[in-house]
Formats: C-alpha cells, sequence, structure tokens
C-alpha cells in the first residue's frame, strides 16, 4: 500500500508544485490544490449521490423480496440477483469513491508531510545536505562553530562540550549521527527544509507546525476544529436522508432488524480528522477543511442535479401530469371522446335548422 500512496503523492507533488509556482504562497497553493482534487472528483460524487438515491428509493422492495422469500434463501438469491439486474442496482454502488476518497487522503498526507520529496523530488543526499544547511540557519543563526560543537557534544554525549575534536569522515559520520537523532525526534524534518524555500504563512498560522507541538498557541486549533465542524456537516447532509426512513431486514426466521444508522460514525470520523489535523502540520488541517467545505457544496449541488433530472423525466413520462395513473389517463381520454362527440351531434342539428 505504501507503493500506492506514494506513486499518487508523486503526482499530487506535480500539481502542488504547479500551483506553488504560479502563487508562490504555500497555503493558497494547497487551497487551490484542494479545490482541483474535488473538481476532478466531482462526476463520480454526482455518480454516487444517484447510487446512494437509487438504494434509497429501491430498499423498499428489497424489504418485500426478505419477506417474501426470506425463508428459501436459493430462491432468495435467484429473485435477488434477477432484482439488481432488472433495476441495474448496485448496493456497493459508493463504496469506490469512498475507498478513492481514503487513498486520496493518504497520498495528500503523504505530500505535506515530506514536501520535498514528493513535490521538489529531492533525492535522499539532496534533502541531506538541505536539512542540515536549514538546521545550521535556524537552529543556530548560521553559525556552523556552534552547530559543529553541538554536533560533538551528540556524539561524544558530552554535556560540558569539552570532548576530544575531530575532522574529515569522523566528522561526517558524527554529522550523520546526530542529523538521525534530529529527525527521529520531528517526524516532519522536511518542513524544516520547506520554510527555507517558500512562504507557509497564511493569515499569521504557520503552515509547517503542529498543534500538538505548541497546544498554547490558540491560532493553531483553527483548523482542526474546522475540519472536525466541517467534515461532520458534510457526512450529516449525505447521511441525513437514510436517517429520515426506518429501514428493516429480516433474519433467516423471519424477525425484523434494524438497519444501524449513521449516527455514530458520523460523530466518530469527524473527531478521529480533528485529532489527525490536530497531530500533523497545520497545512493537512487546511486541505481536509477545504476538502470538508467544498464537499458540502457538492452535495447540495448534487441533490439540486439529481433532483432536476427526476423531475424532468417525470414531465417525459406524462407532460400532463406526472403522478397521474393509467386509470386516471383512461377516464380523461373518455371525457374527451364524450366531449367531442357532444359537440359534433350540436354541429349536425345546427345544420339541418338551416
Amino acid at each position: 500500500m505504501g507503493n500506492i500512496f506514494g506513486g499518487l503523492a508523486y503526482l499530487f507533488g506535480y500539481l502542488l508544485k504547479f500551483w506553488l509556482n504560479i502563487c508562490g504562497n504555500y497555503g493558497i497553493a494547497v487551497f487551490l490544490f484542494s479545490v482541483t482534487i474535488k473538481l476532478i472528483l466531482f462526476p463520480m460524487s454526482l455518480k454516487q449521490h444517484k447510487s446512494m438515491k437509487q438504494n434509497q428509493e429501491l430498499q423498499p422492495k428489497l424489504n418485500e423480496l426478505q419477506q417474501k422469500y426470506g425463508n428459501n434463501q436459493e430462491q432468495m438469491a435467484i429473485e435477488y440477483q434477477k432484482f439488481m439486474k432488472e433495476n441495474k442496482f448496485n448496493p456497493f454502488g459508493g463504496c469506490l469513491l469512498a475507498i478513492l476518497q481514503i487513498v486520496v487522503l493518504f497520498g495528500v498526507l503523504y505530500v505535506v508531510t515530506n514536501p520535498i520529496k514528493y513535490m521538489d523530488k529531492y533525492s535522499d543526499e539532496e534533502i541531506q545536505v538541505a536539512f542540515e544547511e536549514a538546521v545550521i540557519k535556524q537552529d543556530f543563526s548560521g553559525d556552523i562553530s556552534a552547530y559543529e560543537a553541538d554536533v560533538l557534544k551528540y556524539h561524544y554525549r558530552d554535556t560540558s562540550g569539552e570532548g576530544p575534536s575531530i575532522s574529515g569522515d569522523s566528522l561526517v559520520l558524527a554529522k550523520t549521527e546526530y542529523l538521525d537523532a534530529y529527525k527521529k525526534g520531528s517526524r516532519y524534518y522536511e518542513l524544516k527544509i520547506l520554510k527555507e524555500k517558500y512562504d507557509l504563512n497564511l493569515f499569521g498560522i504557520d503552515l509547517g507546525t503542529t498543534t500538538a507541538e505548541n497546544p498554547t498557541d490558540l491560532k493553531l486549533w483553527i483548523f482542526p476544529v474546522l475540519t472536525t465542524v466541517f467534515y461532520y456537516i458534510s457526512l450529516w447532509m449525505v447521511s441525513r436522508k437514510q436517517n429520515t426512513t426506518k429501514q428493516t431486514i429480516k433474519d433467516a426466521n423471519g424477525e425484523e432488524i434494524a438497519m444501524p444508522n449513521m449516527m455514530m460514525m458520523n460523530i466518530f470520523m469527524p473527531i478521529m480528522s480533528g485529532f489527525i489535523s490536530y497531530s500533523v502540520p497545520q497545512s493537512m488541517g487546511l486541505y481536509w477543511f477545504i476538502n470538508s467545505f467544498i464537499q458540502i457544496i457538492i452535495q447540495f449541488v448534487s441533490e439540486k442535479i439529481v433532483e432536476k433530472k427526476d423531475n424532468k423525466d417525470s414531465k417525459v413520462l406524462d407532460p400532463i401530469d406526472p403522478i397521474k395513473d393509467d386509470n386516471e389517463t383512461d377516464e380523461v381520454i373518455k371525457d374527451e371522446k364524450a366531449a367531442n362527440s357532444s359537440k359534433s351531434k350540436k354541429n349536425k342539428k345546427s345544420k339541418k335548422k338551416k
């Protein structure tokens, strides 16, 4: 799976770098990147909405099959397959997009946590050199002597700083050991390099930091909170119509079993997203917030498109009144014939009088 996410991360890296080259600000680039991803996935979102609407409409008929053939599993399987074929019904129609969104989410996480690797396409050796330069500049104000003194302290585990001096290959190995230990202590060390190359400030928020590392900075709580709230709303919009109808199935004994609602999922998933946004760089929280916000818009638009199409199809089926049944239509036709017959008789009488 790591190879799949990594390969996707390289593709996302090209897209993120494209927007970064245009706008110059990392936060704006992440915003435009988020919008682009959602636009690409919009056709699938629309298809998912149609599939979910179809599932809701056909659920009562499935319940009838359960009631009719619940005690005959073999016949039930035959009728179920027939039902699926006739109605082009796929109970897993909405799962593909959900799986794809998870894959995309991990791909984005790879990019924002390792931007130098996936966005700037640095090799491991180039990342090591750039990371050392960033450490010297940011942690030691560019003082190489102070940096090397700290390297020796770590190498000899001597806090007094009076260990023997080293040079050449031994110093290189000591620096590598020092930097490797630094990386282990900071999972998002590549963001240190990113700060040297791009503007990571968005409305006073450093997108290269995490809320977990600076919990007292109230600004860093903005994206985790927004992510949680808007992700909840996006899930609620998807599931709210499902919860309005109590759906049941029958077990082998013919007893009704209520289908589980989405309430627990709607609570758990947003909390999890908020916790992840709290733990990872702010850029990931920004992406997730924008993603959820746009999803709300897409859900609203999808509903309007599907409803408009359904109304249009209804009018095509019966342009006079789409809710009339066949009997009512026949009565209308009879009334029209009677009226025409009456008019014809009156015309004949008037001609005779003349």
